[in-house]
Order: C-alpha cells, then sequence, then structure tokens
C-alpha cells in the first residue's frame, strides 16, 4: 500500500508502519459490519455521501499530516474505515436497483472495477508515479471519490428500465436465449392419464 512508501520518506520505523497495517485490518472488519448495519437504517444515497466525504477528506489531507507521526496513522486507519463500506453496502443496493437475478451479476461487474482499479494503478506507479509523486496521485484519488459524490445525486437509483430488464427484474428468464419460463403451479396443465396397462406375471396371459 501507498502509506509504507510516504511512512518511508517520513522515516517511520517499520514496527510503526507494521502497526498501522494491523490497525487497517481491525478497521477494515469493523468497517464492513458498522456499514451494513447502517445500511438497514438508513438510506442509501445519504449514507453512501457520508462514505464519500470520508474517502474525500482523508486522500486529500494525508499529505498535509504525514509529517506528524500518530495523526498520519490515523488518516491511514480512517481511509480504510470509509473505503470498506463499499463492500458492504452495494451488494444489497444492487439487489434492490436491478433485482434479485441481476443485482449479484451486476455488482459482479462492480467489484471487478477494483481488479482494473489495481492494474491501472500498477502501471501509474511505474510510468506516472515517479513525475508526479504520492501527493498528486492521492490528490488524484480524492478528486476521483468527489466526482462520484456528484453522480451520486446526478444518476437516478429508481430508473425506467427497458422491457427486457424488467422482465429479469420480475424473475422471468423466458427472454434470454436458451432458458425458458418456469412454469408456476397453477400454470400446468392436469390431463386425465390414459389407460392403465397392467403387467401380468403370467406369461401365459396377455397384457391387459
Amino acid at each position: 500500500m501507498a502509506y509504507k512508501e510516504i511512512g518511508t520518506i517520513h522515516g517511520y520505523s517499520d514496527s510503526f508502519l507494521t502497526l498501522i497495517g494491523c490497525l487497517c485490518s481491525i478497521s477494515n472488519c469493523i468497517g464492513r459490519m458498522s456499514w451494513g448495519a447502517m445500511y438497514e437504517k438508513y438510506p442509501f444515497k445519504n449514507l453512501y455521501s457520508t462514505l464519500l466525504i470520508g474517502q474525500t477528506f482523508f486522500p486529500l489531507t494525508l499529505s498535509i499530516v504525514s509529517t506528524h507521526k500518530y495523526l498520519f496513522g490515523t488518516w491511514v486507519v480512517s481511509t480504510v474505515f470509509f473505503s470498506a463500506g463499499n463492500f458492504t453496502v452495494f451488494p444489497p443496493y444492487s439487489t434492490k436497483v436491478f433485482g434479485i437475478n441481476l443485482g449479484g451479476a451486476v455488482y459482479s461487474y462492480l467489484t471487478s472495477s477494483f481488479a482494473v482499479a489495481s492494474i491501472i494503478l500498477f502501471f501509474g506507479n511505474i510510468y506516472v508515479l515517479p513525475s508526479l509523486g504520492y501527493n498528486n496521485l492521492l490528490l488524484g484519488a480524492g478528486m476521483l471519490s468527489a466526482c462520484n459524490y456528484a453522480l451520486l445525486y446526478v444518476l437516478n437509483d429508481n430508473p425506467r428500465w427497458p422491457k427486457t430488464i424488467i422482465t429479469l427484474k420480475k424473475g422471468v428468464m423466458d427472454e434470454l436465449p436458451g432458458n425458458k419460463k418456469p412454469l408456476m403451479s397453477d400454470e400446468i396443465e392436469m390431463k386425465p392419464a390414459g389407460p392403465t396397462r397392467v403387467m401380468s406375471m403370467d406369461h401365459n396371459k396377455p397384457n391387459i
């Protein structure tokens, strides 16, 4: 993580940086449980706007407090706490917006964005970081969260879906290629059974 390199630049010991890493793991666990519990009580936009404020504030101001040892650790741990909410508020929210059948699929695309971001940061560390420095990198991360804050209130969380999406949200899969609509109990046509053939145990008698 970038905080290790930043802490090394400011001369912080390995034991102190390791302690920050341990606290970040604890903060991640507490954050996931806390944001999940708050999702049950507060509207999504209000809750996620709070999360984005934290994700914007702490990266933008980390370079200011990085020279103060304990403030630096507090800022890093707090950043992880706010970031942990992304993994708990989006699964139920995706299900709410896209329905049971599509919610999981949509969330899988959301989680793949973390992998894409990691790849971008990998090449950014090689080709961009030497010229920009960590302060500008943190500034860019904070600005991205600020852009998400604007999109949060621009995008509609109850859109008018196309017919195919509406069909999938209701749980009917017959519009997907290769799938058939599951029959409900009241849709099954009950037909009278035909004459029953009784197999005789006596081989000399014909079957009835």
